[in-house]
């Protein structure tokens, strides 16, 4: 549960604030990895901030695709925390991870969306942001704008683009996606999308509507540098444990850094649906190096950002231009370099050219992934030196405060195109 003093860490917003605001959203607190942090931490401010905030969103259930203990029942479902309403709904979460999973899952969440605007549990709202994924979550939206109102979406992800891309469903289904993707993103006010490469896939998508790059944003008071603990040298990923990520190359890397450093250690923090995967893999492999850990409560993530003294961002190279990921600016605000696999043009391969605060390798070449860390886990100067870079770039671009005061404009004020 978020704690009182983060009201005290709050943002004052240059922009004003609409008088109600609702979220729609499948994920949100206490979810702790995925967008639910980035989520809780918009509806927070806007309450803190004045404005009668209200969250639509699931029973909890990411990352590990089982509802949270105290929330099976339906008795939180109706619960006011950090002066934000939240109202829950019923859902089957994904088990597996595949097509028809996700699709029971989000099917089952947004008929009870537009059961609870039918049964007036939720109104309209004449300001309203929506959170793809789900794609769902952004049409139904429409449909809680009040006349006269705005909508604006937020895409996380292309579904489409990383359904095409990770062989999830047929031609068929893509193709059924992509077509509700143009239609209910057309129908919204304005769109935020977290890359400029991301924007683009949009635009050849056919949507038309004004689109505002504004990247992850981080609570820049509550993850901040602290000194290095003591302990082996670390290469430290954490978050969720799905296909898009990749984490296969970090088992072949964890092979090659044991013969480059033998003294260092791959810590792999989180859960989700390829836990049991990874660990039979990684059991198979005997890799002495790695261990396995659980992610940290949130009350504990700073420090646990200090046990990485590299992070590992892995992508699959297939899905990079349909999503951004969120961690690399928390690391960032931690004073920590990290180590991506991307390719050229995508949305962190610019950020690395623009910043110099981490460095990229080619995907699925593990071996590369392994020198680059070796080589910032042996030369201090440079890792600090990044650390320093990134934590600068976070607190000019991507603190709470710019991202929030950027919402709250569009929300407000009408787009004049892009």
């Amino acid at each position: 549960m978020p704690d009182e003093s983060s009201l005290l860490r709050q943002p004052r917003l240059a922009a004003a604030v609409p008088p109600k605001l609702l979220l729609v959203a499948q994920s949100y607190w206490p979810e702790p990895a995925g967008s639910a942090p980035m989520m809780t931490d918009l509806a927070t401010a806007f309450a803190a901030a004045g404005c009668d905030t209200t969250v639509l969103t699931a029973r909890p259930n990411y990352p590990g695709n089982q509802v949270y203990d105290g929330y099976a029942d339906g008795a939180r479902d109706s619960t006011t925390v950090d002066g934000v309403r939240i109202e829950r709904l019923t859902t089957i979460p994904p088990a597996g991870g595949g097509m028809k999973a996700r699709l029971l899952h989000e099917g089952v969440l947004h008929a009870g969306f537009a059961s609870a605007l039918a049964k007036g549990r939720v109104g309209r709202h004449d300001a309203v942001l929506s959170l793809c994924p789900s794609i769902l979550s952004v049409a139904l939206a429409d449909r809680f704008t009040a006349p006269g109102g705005r909508h604006v979406a937020i895409v996380h992800d292309i579904q489409s683009g990383l359904a095409g891309a990770l062989g999830m469903g047929g031609k068929a289904a893509v193709k059924a996606i992509r077509a509700l993707e143009r239609t209910a993103l057309n129908r919204a006010d304005a769109i935020v999308v977290l890359s400029d490469p991301m924007r683009a896939v949009l635009r050849e998508l056919g949507v038309t509507r004004p689109i505002t790059v504004i990247p992850p944003h981080v609570d820049a008071d509550a993850v901040h540098p602290l000194p290095r603990p003591d302990q082996p040298p670390t290469a430290l990923y954490s978050g969720a444990f799905a296909r898009k990520q990749g984490l296969e190359q970090l088992l072949d890397m964890a092979r090659h850094l044991a013969a480059l450093m033998p003294e260092a250690r791959v810590l792999l923090r989180g859960q989700g649906g390829l836990e049991e995967e990874l660990k039979a893999q990684a059991a198979a492999m005997a890799l002495t190096n790695l261990q396995f850990s659980p992610l940290a409560p949130k009350d504990r993530l700073n420090e646990a950002l200090a046990e990485g003294d590299v992070h590992l961002v892995p992508q699959r190279p297939e899905g990079a231009a349909f999503a951004m990921p969120g961690k690399a600016v928390t690391i960032l605000a931690s004073g920590r370099p990290f180590v991506a696999t991307c390719l050229p043009g995508s949305a962190l391969s610019a950020l690395e050219a623009e910043i110099g605060a981490f460095l990229c390798t080619p995907p699925d070449e593990p071996l590369a992934l392994a020198q680059a860390v070796a080589r910032l886990l042996k030369d201090r100067a440079l890792a600090t030196a990044m650390g320093r870079r990134g934590r600068a770039w976070v607190e000019g671009n991507a603190t709470r405060a710019v991202a929030l005061d950027r919402y709250a404009t569009l929300l407000t004020q009408p787009s004049h195109g892009e």
